[in-house]
């Protein structure tokens, strides 16, 4: 029998090798949708220093087929899906609807939520600093997601089509 590890809205489930092609491919998908690394970059790619999980994660990810150096300023936003639907979320709690919290063309994490990270990194033993979430918007997001389970997805894609 196969030990799942990861189960979709929809039903859908993974095992251990699944979740790890679904979740690599996911990144490679979203840096190759946006264009993000550029002819000059596939040398070597700026991962900005740091204790962070999210920067650990992608880092191991993209040295996998990519060369990486680790440098002061790296080239990437570290957000997950779930810290952008966050801080969209308290955008539009504040009034201001279209304030850009992040730049999809710098985000290769922007399409998965912090518990697959989280996942990933348990599964691959990639140790890092989580980020600190934020409570309030989180425990609205509870509430909603009884719902409405694929919420931060649907944030997200809201506002990419209000704001492009």
């Amino acid at each position: 029998m196969k030990k799942i590890v990861w189960r979709f809205t929809n039903g859908k489930e993974l095992t251990e090798k699944e979740f790890y092609d679904y979740f690599e491919r996911k990144i490679f998908k979203t840096i190759r949708k946006y264009g993000m690394i550029k002819d000059f970059y596939k040398k070597e790619i700026p991962i900005e220093k740091g204790d962070e999980l999210n920067k650990k994660v992608l880092n191991y990810v993209l040295s996998k087929k990519f060369k990486t150096k680790i440098s002061d300023k790296g080239f990437f936003s570290y957000l997950s899906l779930t810290e952008i639907a966050e801080k969209i979320f308290e955008n539009i709690l504040k009034g201001d609807f279209m304030k850009k919290p992040f730049n999809p063309g710098s985000a290769p994490l922007q399409f998965l939520k912090d518990e697959e990270i989280e996942l990933y990194s348990d599964l691959k033993k990639i140790e890092g600093k989580k980020r600190k979430k934020n409570e309030r918007i989180q425990s609205l997001f509870l509430k909603f997601k009884k719902k409405n389970p694929d919420l931060e997805n649907n944030i997200l894609k809201a506002f990419l089509q209000i704001s492009s």
